[in-house]
């Protein structure tokens, strides 16, 4: 009996100590810490991206002229059409004014009177002079007579002044190319009555080539002298090089920029091509398109992590994307800091996380 009661206790003893075991180890799992989830992270970065704004304009001569007459007259010939290459000093057309060519003969008389008077005049003085050497004469007749001759000079100086101001006057009675164009448009038919300073006709230059555009003057006030440009003919199926030559003050909220054409064989007059200046913007803030959680959703924003490597959510108003990354505003998102790209879906505020490599 004695033994049946031992063997009995010894296994009770040992299937009480199984049962102990199978409960301490579920104890010892619950004990033990979980697992962090796992993220993949992204710093953000600084981007000064270049932006191409595009602006319409029409080919024109860098060399522009609309020649006038000085004075009023009928225009008598005109020595040129439209179309026509004339070189530099060529005659344009003539005007006919009555007053010019006798003003001009009248000084002409008046410089060969005067010739005359101070022939004379040398004479007298020469005549005097030898007098009083004999003292024949007064010194005061000889200071008369070199006085009235000093005065014949100079009005004889006038004289030559008006007389060449009146040939410069009827020269310019002929109108004369500038430089060398292309007569672009007629103004004035034979016949017609020309007022003084009215534009006769259009001349465009054989060289150079220039395209105005109206740029706003935010954007005009980052403009350079000297800026490439690239200029596209309305199909785009040319493309020409081109240099910012001139940037005018802003009317209107708006100012006049002249590009000027390098390439060669320059565009026709009169075509219209678009101007494409690059202008940097600003350093603006850019994330991966992944770090964006909800990006077309009402409440779009990014998991960055701190230091300690906890999830902080941080809103942000997704901009422009470009080769994957997209520009972002936020209240206080660095450049540098941390963002998570994959993972976010299990993450709250507060959690810390262990990046992958």
């Amino acid at each position: 009996m004695r033994r049946v009661r031992g063997g009995l206790a010894a296994s009770l003893m040992l299937t009480a100590s199984l049962l102990a075991g199978c409960d301490a180890a579920p104890a010892q799992v619950e004990r033990g810490e979980e697992p962090l989830p796992s993220v993949r992270v992204e710093a953000v970065r600084l981007s000064q991206d270049e932006v191409r704004y595009r602006f319409p304009g029409t080919v024109r001569a860098s060399e522009r002229a609309a020649p006038a007459f000085l004075h009023g007259g009928v225009l008598q010939e005109r020595h040129v059409e439209r179309g026509q290459r004339v070189e530099r000093g060529e005659p344009l057309a003539t005007l006919h004014n009555p007053a010019m060519a006798p003003t001009l003969a009248a000084a002409e008389a008046r410089v060969r009177e005067l010739d005359a008077s101070l022939s004379r005049l040398g004479r007298d003085v020469e005549r005097s002079r030898m007098l009083r050497e004999r003292n024949l004469s007064a010194e005061e007749e000889l200071d008369r007579l070199r006085s009235e001759r000093e005065a014949l000079s100079q009005a004889r100086e006038q004289a030559l002044a008006q007389r060449d101001e009146a040939r410069a006057q009827l020269d310019e009675l002929t109108l004369r190319a500038p430089f060398a164009a292309e007569v672009t448009d007629l103004l004035v038919e034979p016949g017609d009555f020309v007022a003084a300073g009215q534009p006769v006709m259009g001349l465009a230059g054989l060289t150079g080539r220039e395209v105005e555009i109206r740029v706003p003057g935010r954007l005009a006030a980052r403009l350079e002298v000297g800026q490439e440009a690239t200029l596209m003919s309305i199909s785009g199926a040319q493309r020409l090089a081109g240099r910012v030559a001139h940037v005018g003050r802003a009317d209107d909220a708006m100012a006049p920029v002249i590009v000027a054409i390098a390439s060669e064989p320059a565009p026709a007059l009169g075509e219209s091509l678009r101007v494409q200046l690059p202008l940097s913007a600003r350093p603006v803030v850019q994330v991966p398109l992944a770090a964006v959680v909800d990006p077309g959703g009402q409440a779009p924003h990014v998991l960055v992590l701190t230091d300690d490597d906890a999830i902080q959510r941080m809103a942000v108003t997704p901009g422009r994307l470009a080769d994957g990354w997209v520009t972002v505003s936020a209240a206080s998102l660095a450049a540098g800091e941390r963002v998570v790209t994959a993972g976010q879906g299990r993450l709250d505020e507060g959690d810390r996380v262990r990046v992958l490599p």
